[in-house]
């Protein structure tokens, strides 16, 4: 008599019900180890003035590293006061490259470029590691390209820092820029490399040409043929509507809180012209030269 029993070839054994689940588990994990991993939501960074990832982004400055790729992805843990936030770019924390200088306004406009936008908490702007301006979006979302308005910096050589700081994650974004900060966004010096103290220069006895104001002027640093300058007028024993001043033994290319005339002589800008008796005001200026043998004469008008 036939057995009608089912063939043990036909029966999910116990062995073959196993074998089942793990090819199944095992698809899974595959399917989830080719997908590919998330990335950061919010990317972003300042273009104007520029910030030295976008230096670094368009070739003004080189040999930055992976960060000349992407000057948006400049993202780590809140709260670093490190310029790559203490992330991956540590390039960007290198103070002895010639970072160059920007100029930028006492009252500033900062052009900021998103490629992917988040829900922002704050962004916080600080001067020489010092907190200037604190900007709340409470969770808003900014678009694609904006402006921030930052007042009252401080004149000089300053490096200003900025962080982004997202809503709902432990992250922020960071930004450093070197500034050069005058009232109006006058050009600035640039640094070099390996900057070496210059020669200081300034004249005994300052021949003013018509005894109203005084000129002295001092190699501030010097780095092969060229110097940075500094000239400080003093108004005499009588009040001064305006100077002028022949800078001799340079050869002057660029100038700051004055104006250029030729290439020796500097004249007030619009808003330091006018002194006080006995007050003074100092200009900057960059020559081609080695910075030894200056002298200055002033005349006002």
């Amino acid at each position: 008599m036939r057995s009608t029993a089912v063939p043990d070839s036909r029966r999910p054994a116990p062995a073959r019900l196993l074998l089942s689940v793990l090819a199944v588990i095992a698809l899974a994990f595959a399917m989830f180890s080719l997908a590919p991993a998330p990335s950061a939501q919010a990317h972003g960074w300042i273009s104007d003035p520029p910030s030295r990832q976008d230096l670094c982004y368009t070739g003004a400055i080189s040999n930055c590293g992976p960060v000349q790729y992407e000057p948006w992805s400049v993202e780590a843990k809140k709260g670093s006061m490190l310029c790559s936030g203490g992330g991956r770019f540590t390039e960007l924390d290198n103070e002895s490259r010639a970072w160059p200088r920007q100029a930028v306004s006492t009252n500033e406009t900062f052009t900021w470029d998103i490629v992917a936008n988040h829900s922002t908490s704050t962004w916080e702007y600080f001067v020489d590691g010092r907190l200037h301006t604190t900007i709340n979006d409470n969770g808003a979302m900014p678009p694609k390209r904006f402006t921030h308005q930052i007042n009252n910096l401080p004149e000089g050589n300053h490096k200003i820092f900025v962080r982004w700081n997202i809503a709902d994650t432990v992250n922020a974004f960071y930004q450093c820029i070197d500034a050069y900060i005058t009232p109006g966004g006058n050009p600035a010096p640039q640094p070099t490399a390996t900057p070496t103290p210059g020669p200081t220069a300034t004249t005994p006895a300052p021949q003013p040409g018509n005894s109203a104001c005084t000129a002295t002027v001092r190699a501030a640093n010097s780095w092969g043929n060229g110097f940075q300058g500094e000239v400080t007028v003093k108004a005499g024993n009588a009040a001064i509507n305006g100077w002028k001043v022949t800078v001799n033994g340079a050869t002057i290319t660029q100038a700051w809180s004055s104006t250029l005339s030729g290439s020796d002589t500097l004249a007030n800008a619009g808003w330091n012209g006018s002194l006080a008796a006995g007050a003074s005001t100092t200009a900057g200026f960059i020559a081609s030269g080695s910075g030894t043998n200056l002298s200055a004469t002033c005349s006002a008008s």
